[in-house]
């Protein structure tokens, strides 16, 4: 990824050579000025690859074991909590042993996470890519599940710009210090819901949640961490927790505008996480009884192809109960098209049919193949962007 930061610095000498050319003493011609360019923004540098970038990435591609690349798809959990996700044990397996190539912080302390992520990148030290490190971390969680962490406004006690710029600054300071590089935020659905939603939302206005939601994601990215859209196609106006049990969007979906024009703005979100909801009585988007998650017709038809979205599609946690109950939830993921598999019910299991369907040259190999060179790409410009 130093050859964009090499071909940008290239082009600011060509340009001050030509300068030179129209300024030297005794040719009469008028003295001009070039603007220097701006360097590319991370958000740039992973949406708007160059073709060195883009060769880069199959280049890194083509260097990974079949194993090393399925892994790249699969998220595994470090938490203090069991109902959240694993000892710090088991994950570092799982990434030493090239099962999980990325690892999401939910419960614990700072302090622990940042040792985790020394310990890992030590163990790491030799491999190709670095390891994907993400957080839950909203402004409405983060005070909790991280427990030395507090002074951080809830997402609902944010009403104007100025205070997302303010909170959402911090929180970057804090995940930057750990080492996370992808924030599994901001909540875009609305508070309806009060059973999981609620503060953790900009409110039930969706032109406000729009504006706050996309200042979340420009401090985030302007930051150099990567901002996760939630929990599409929109969890706010349902009833019930998908952590406990199935719940259903009966009719049109509703929170589907915000979700949009946030994907089709200047400033992108670097990923989209689908939620485990139901769509009934829709003609056009139901999942079948299916959870959205696991559900081709929203991730692959709706998301990817009508939205046009190019960024990482990641699964809500398959360890949720509105998942978890669906046989082979893992593998139905994958086939809807995700990219990243958060939380699943058996990585290695998942990683060796990763491997096997990368094996064959037919179109779900493909689309694995461009699901691994998404995060192969992300991993680069980050690199990139700390540069």
């Amino acid at each position: 990824m130093h050859s964009i930061r090499y071909i940008f610095l290239f082009s600011l000498l060509l340009t001050a050579c030509h300068s030179e050319a129209f300024d030297r003493p005794g040719t009469g011609a008028p003295k001009k000025t070039t603007a220097p360019e701006t360097p590319p923004s991370f958000t740039q540098l992973f949406f708007q690859p160059d073709a060195a970038a883009e060769a880069q990435v199959d280049a890194v591609y083509r260097s990974l074991s079949p194993k090393e690349r399925a892994a790249q798809m699969i998220m595994t959990a470090s938490s203090t909590s069991p109902k959240l996700g694993y000892p710090f044990d088991k994950a570092r397996d799982l990434v030493t042993g090239d099962i999980s190539a990325n690892l999401v912080f939910l419960k614990g302390t700072t302090t622990a996470f940042k040792n985790e992520v020394k310990q890992l990148d030590q163990a790491k030290a030799s491999s190709k890519l670095k390891t994907l490190y993400a957080c839950d971390c909203e402004p409405s969680l983060i005070n909790s599940k991280w427990s030395d962490i507090s002074g951080i406004q809830t997402a609902a006690q944010q009403t104007d710009t100025e205070s997302v710029i303010t909170n959402t600054g911090k929180i970057n300071e804090i995940v930057k210090r750990v080492g996370v590089q992808l924030n599994f935020a901001p909540v875009v659905d609305i508070a309806a819901n009060k059973s999981v939603i609620n503060k953790r939302s900009f409110g039930s206005d969706p032109a406000a949640i729009t504006l706050l939601s996309g200042q979340f994601v420009k401090t985030s990215q302007d930051a150099g961490i990567a901002a996760t859209l939630k929990h599409f196609p929109g969890h706010g106006a349902v009833t019930g927790d998908s952590h406990k049990q199935s719940v259903y969007i009966d009719g049109p979906l509703t929170e589907l505008n915000t979700f949009k024009t946030l994907i089709q703005s200047e400033t992108p979100p670097i990923a989209v996480m689908v939620g485990h909801i139901i769509v009934k009585n829709n003609d056009r988007y139901s999942t079948h009884g299916l959870p959205a998650t696991l559900s081709p017709v929203i991730v692959t038809d709706l998301l990817r192809r009508e939205l046009g979205y190019e960024g990482i599609i990641t699964t809500d946690a398959l360890n949720m109960e509105a998942a978890a109950k669906v046989p082979d939830a893992d593998w139905k993921a994958v086939q809807a098209g995700v990219d990243l598999v958060l939380m699943p019910a058996d990585a290695r299991a998942l990683n060796k049919r990763i491997v096997d369907a990368l094996a064959k040259n037919d179109a779900v190999s493909r689309q694995l193949e461009a699901s691994v060179k998404r995060i192969i790409r992300l991993k680069l410009a980050l690199a990139a962007y700390k540069q």
